[in-house]
């Protein structure tokens, strides 16, 4: 009897962690995902790091943005954000990692925008296909509500729309939500961070460098 239920056991205690298995996203160089399956990612901050993000196995939708490195000069450049895309794929129990290529001009990021280039390979190197489309900016904004972006993506007609996510709830582990605060941190302080970290962005290398000489000074 032994014999038998020891078997049984082991294999009823494997059970729940095959049926509830995740994915894992993983960001490539320059690569922000900035939502998944309609929930935003806390993007963290110059002085924090960005949560592990997972998602239930099945399809998924992700929101994701590149930064470029676009040359000036023979040593200067700026970071310029690519268009946001949304992206829809499917996989199961493994690591999607999620890649642009490297572009360093404007031509190429405008070709990038054009044709939504992005490469996603599972655990073992293999393309994961995919849809995509974009969410539209509207001017300058500092800050945008993708939650609300996503739902009206997702009552559209367009391939990566995931109608179900606007009225099922998806399980995930996306670290802390945006709209709250991790312990330790106020809220005013992670706005602070969020537009030290846009303007740094938006800085030359020479102002880059003096920002990093007047906080080594100050410490």
């Amino acid at each position: 009897m032994r014999k038998i239920l020891l078997p049984l056991l082991i294999s009823c205690s494997i059970m729940p962690s095959m049926v509830y298995a995740d994915i894992k996203i993983a960001a490539g160089s320059g690569v922000n995902i900035l939502a998944v399956n309609g929930k935003v990612i806390d993007q963290g901050t110059l002085f924090s790091d960005s949560p592990d993000i997972t998602a239930e196995n099945g399809r998924s939708q992700i929101v994701a943005e590149y930064t470029a490195e676009i040359t000036q000069s023979a040593d200067d450049y700026i970071l310029e954000k690519s268009d946001t895309f949304v992206i829809t794929f499917t996989a199961n129990d493994t690591t999607v990692s999620v890649h642009a290529p490297e572009i360093s001009n404007r031509y190429g990021l405008k070709a990038f925008n054009e044709s939504g280039n992005w490469r996603l390979q599972n655990t073992d190197g293999k393309s994961i296909p995919f849809d995509f489309g974009k969410l539209e900016k509207e001017g300058f904004q500092l800050a945008r509500d993708y939650e609300k972006e996503l739902k009206a993506f997702n009552s559209s007609s367009a391939g990566a729309a995931m109608a179900s996510l606007n009225t099922e709830t998806h399980n995930f582990n996306k670290g802390t939500p945006a709209q709250s605060v991790s312990s330790g941190i106020h809220a005013d302080q992670k706005m602070v961070g969020q537009m030290l970290q846009f303007w740094y962005e938006q800085a030359s290398t020479e102002t880059r460098n003096k920002f990093k000489s007047w906080i080594k000074s100050s410490q």
